[in-house]
């Protein structure tokens, strides 16, 4: 509640406020999730409606299939003379996350019934984000994918029951692109790498984990269902820039110039963008960052930019990424992606020409720097600057009508 208080006037576009694992440890008399009470004495509703005065809404964290724990009490679907042993017979893994919860041996009715019960309880405590975990196909690590079941049957159960309540629903994690359709359909949104934490004890990612993410980015590029169009996002997992534990920042990142690059990108692909962080410890610095209004118009554009040559950034450190904004301008983010494990690379002259982002041979474009605001003048046929390891340059190019 405090945090929603806060985060009104010091991050006034960000919506949500969701909670990871831990919020809940057991089942309710119908084998849903429920919440701790230890945590939330006074119910998740009035959590919510707290919220709610504040523009916010509260998001939540579950795992598809049957709890065991349900499972083994035998308890009701609520409304039927069913009960969960009805419903798993051949106790298979319901997620990637072995020993959680059982896969339903068939999605019959019933367990439509069962997602709907779960639905309604969520909406009663005025949810309107649930992150679904241990997803599949998909799931793992980029050493050992493949980790989660085919659960995409009862994801689709899930999904419809959702829908009835407007409440947004995220797949987690590693969701494979070759099935983007499919995550497309069922969800808003969905998880396309590993996380993004390192792990560490002292720092929460690196300036090398982020820039990954680009090259996981463009496999989404041509699966042609992302965007507002579609009702659905890629998301690139959580934005640490600013991170501040114990009075230090903790972000991990090299230098301010990746903490641009790090939001830039998020922003071009229209990422579900999540801080990671708590908004009453951020520096001012990077709060202004994190509200930026040309960088949020560009991510709030809803569409997702495509790259100019390989989008892998192994084989290409001089990355540049275009999308066409609504009014008829044109958003391009050059960056330079030389960074390794460790350590930053080098400088790269990056260019591209104007015909690589639609415009016809020969164009002239008035530019702006989208961070900055400064005007960079008119420029013919192309563009070329020299940029830092890991820093970028957001443009706005706006077509130049030229009269013979």
């Amino acid at each position: 509640m405090e945090i929603s208080d806060v985060m009104k006037y010091k991050m006034p576009k960000y919506e949500y406020i969701n909670m990871d694992s831990g919020w809940s440890q057991t089942f309710d008399e119908y084998g849903r999730w429920t919440y701790r009470t230890d945590l939330f004495p006074s119910g998740l509703r009035a959590v919510s409606d707290h919220l709610k005065k504040n523009g916010h809404r509260l998001g939540i964290y579950i795992l598809p299939g049957i709890r065991r724990d349900a499972y083994d009490a035998n308890v009701p679907v609520k409304g039927t003379d069913y009960r969960m042993q009805d419903l798993v017979t051949e106790k298979k893994e319901g997620n990637g996350f072995k020993g959680v919860t059982y896969m339903p041996d068939t999605h019959m009715d019933i367990v439509q019934t069962y997602y709907n019960s779960l639905a309604e309880l969520f909406a009663e405590w005025g949810v309107g984000f649930v992150k679904i975990d241990g997803c599949g196909f998909g799931g793992g690590d980029q050493f050992y994918p493949y980790q989660s079941p085919d659960n995409r049957e009862c994801l689709r159960m899930m999904g419809k029951a959702f829908r009835r309540y407007g409440i947004w629903m995220e797949l987690s994690w590693y969701m494979d692109h070759s099935y983007a359709e499919d995550w497309a359909r069922l969800s808003n949104g969905a998880r396309i790498f590993i996380d993004i934490e390192s792990y560490s004890t002292r720092t929460m990612t690196t300036s090398h984990r982020v820039f990954q993410r680009v090259t996981q980015a463009s496999r989404w590029v041509d699966t042609g269902v992302v965007g507002k169009d579609y009702g659905f996002f890629i998301d690139l997992d959580v934005v640490l820039v600013g991170m501040v534990v114990g009075g230090k920042c903790v972000d991990g990142l090299d230098n301010d110039d990746v903490r641009k690059s790090y939001i830039s990108f998020w922003a071009i692909v229209s990422s579900v963008f999540c801080t990671g962080a708590d908004p009453r410890m951020i520096p001012d610095k990077y709060l202004a960052m994190l509200n930026h209004p040309g960088i949020l118009d560009i991510h709030q554009a809803g569409n997702m930019a495509q790259p100019i040559g390989s989008g892998n950034v192994w084989l290409n450190r001089k990355q540049v990424w275009w999308k066409p904004m609504s009014d008829g301008r044109i958003c391009c983010m050059l960056f330079n992606a030389h960074t390794y494990m460790f350590m930053l690379g080098f400088s790269h002259d990056i260019s591209f020409d104007f015909s690589d982002v639609g415009l016809i041979k020969g164009s002239s474009v008035t530019i702006e720097d989208v961070w900055t605001g400064e005007s960079l003048g008119i420029h013919r046929e192309s563009y070329n600057i020299k940029l830092r390891p890991g820093q970028c340059q957001v443009l706005m190019l706006s077509p130049n009508i030229e009269i013979s």
